[in-house]
């Protein structure tokens, strides 16, 4: 390890490591280790009777390592030595742990193995975020209202941020069912990126869901809650309403080859509109070239295309292009299509290439990729049941309330302000809810928050969202502090500055502002109007490692 860093430097470097990558990789080197021969072999006892199976991980120095020539120029990682010594010396690296690696040159230069096939276990999931343009502040307000908790950590890179989201328990990858458990988490891979494009600018959604990803370093952590991890059955749930509520689907453009009668992708009109594209070029947050070829690609299999045909159509439609491939790269993508891993075009993924290079309104009908029976009717494998509009609907959940109310307060809610102050009657007719429920709804409630000012027909209701709340809370401590020049992680410190604003704006009868956690003890038990802010403001701020830097600082 670097001699010159401080431990300071340093501590929470190894802490986001070893939440990371959990126990997938071995704690000290098998050779060559620097670790105490006692620690080693306490370590080494303990991992040989644990189940777990060790893997691999793939570190580059620099971010051009990713794309030369020959392939990514990096190494190989075993253990969490191996990335601790290795601290500020890596530019990205694999998060998620792959069951071997190796290298395609005699010198040790050229990385392989890092395919998503060879994926062991998936360790946490990234939003990666290609703008400066946004703050820490609205990226944990984003983070609470899709997920109800805090990103795991969020390291700043030159042109953006990435948010990591570390599952409590990793999920293992197999072959079983077509690789099931990773189609699954592909699956929440798309939601996740697509649900953060909907409250985050610059969201790359076209990028590898488990690939390379920028590395932490002792400069680049500006947020931490290293024990807000996920639990990937709840993310599952979570995916699954996602789907629904925005019909995502991931319905296929497929053929069913059990049918006489089946669905040829190629004669539709999507799939000419996507082979006369001319100006297909592809950059950050952009479908490009080789996922073009390979969707048509996927198209002309499940038509039921010899590779041959396809590679010929395929060839002409690169060599229209103002910027072709490489042949290798056209066969490439043909192969992989043509692997029988997948079984069609995604919809999803026509859209969004038609839509940045046609046109940016263009849709494609649900109808198009129904097939149909002898007799004209749907066949059930392919029958998508659509919600009725909310209007149509005669009853509804209280979840979908909630998310209705939600989106009018942040409608209504004027710039700079926290809370709307109406009746509850006014706000009962301008959302459509019933006022009974409205009234339930405001009770039982976890996101948003509400206190009534006056009584009989001059009450009014406070009213905000909690993400609104904790966004305010935090952009006001980060202006109580003086010394700009400080790092963010020690504004997290600062979490009765944030309490206090809540206070404040609560008129809250409990005035103890020593500490954040005399603040919490004062709260009465169950809910009650800001109580749920305390604590989330509790989760945001209180870090594993406030104390450790204080003690640090005074000696």
């Amino acid at each position: 390890m670097n001699k010159s860093l401080s431990e300071k430097d340093t501590y929470l470097y190894s802490a986001v490591i070893n939440t990371t990558v959990k126990e997938s990789l071995t704690a000290f080197r098998k050779r060559k280790s620097n670790g105490v021969l006692a620690i080693q072999d306490y370590y080494s006892k303990l991992e040989s009777s644990n189940s777990n199976r060790k893997g691999v991980q793939f570190v580059v120095r620099q971010k051009e390592d990713l794309q030369r020539e020959k392939g990514a120029c990096g190494y190989i990682v075993t253990s969490q030595e191996a990335l601790l010594d290795a601290v500020d010396q890596i530019s990205h690296w694999t998060p998620n742990t792959y069951r071997w690696g190796t290298y395609s040159d005699n010198r040790r230069k050229y990385i392989k193995g890092h395919s998503e096939e060879n994926l062991q276990q998936i360790n946490t999931y990234v939003i990666d975020i290609d703008t400066l343009d946004v703050d820490v502040p609205k990226m944990i307000m984003a983070s609470i209202k899709l997920l109800n908790q805090t990103p795991t950590y969020i390291l700043q890179t030159q042109k953006g941020f990435q948010m990591y989201f570390v599952l409590e328990s990793a999920v293992f990858v197999s072959n079983a069912n077509n690789f099931k458990s990773l189609r699954v988490a592909k699956r929440i891979a798309t939601n996740l990126k697509h649900a953060f494009a909907e409250h985050l600018p610059a969201v790359d959604q076209g990028c590898n869901d488990f690939g390379f990803f920028r590395a932490p370093n002792t400069n680049n952590v500006v947020f931490e809650k290293l024990n807000s991890q996920l639990v990937f059955k709840d993310l599952i749930a979570w995916s699954k309403q996602y789907s629904i509520d925005n019909n995502r689907q991931g319905l296929k453009l497929v053929k069913n080859s059990g049918l006489e009668k089946t669905y040829d992708a190629t004669t539709q009109k999507w799939y000419r509109d996507l082979a006369n594209l001319t100006n297909v070029k592809g950059h950050k947050n952009q479908y490009g070239r080789n996922n073009t070829i390979f969707t048509l690609a996927l198209a002309c299999y499940s038509a039921g295309k010899s590779y041959e045909e396809t590679y010929n159509e395929l060839d002409v439609f690169n060599s229209n292009l103002k910027h072709s491939v490489s042949n290798r790269e056209l066969e490439k993508c043909i192969a992989n299509a043509y692997s029988g891993k997948y079984k069609g075009a995604a919809l999803e993924k026509v859209i969004a290439i038609l839509q940045t290079y046609a046109n940016s309104d263009y849709e494609v009908s649900y109808s198009k990729t129904f097939i149909y029976d002898e007799t004209g009717r749907v066949k059930p494998q392919f029958y998508r049941k659509h919600k009725k509009e909310r209007a149509e609907r005669k009853y509804s959940h209280m979840q979908e309330w909630e998310t209705d109310l939600e989106k009018y307060i942040e409608k209504t809610m004027l710039n700079g302000h926290v809370f709307i102050a109406k009746s509850q009657r006014e706000i009962a007719e301008e959302t459509k809810i019933p006022y009974a429920t409205l009234k339930r709804l405001l009770k039982q409630s976890k996101r948003i928050i509400s206190r009534v000012e006056g009584s009989g027909r001059a009450a009014k209701t406070l009213l905000s969202t909690v993400a609104i709340v904790v966004e305010a809370a935090i952009r006001h401590a980060m202006t109580k502090k003086q010394d700009k020049s400080e790092k963010y992680i020690r504004f997290l410190a600062t979490f009765t500055e944030a309490a206090n604003y809540v206070m404040h704006n609560f008129k809250n009868k409990y005035h103890s502002t020593s500490t954040g956690s005399a603040i919490l003890e004062a709260l009465p038990s169950g809910h009650s109007p800001g109580q749920q802010i305390f604590l989330l403001l509790d989760k945001v701020y209180k870090t594993g490692q406030v104390e450790r830097l204080k003690r640090l600082e005074g000696s």
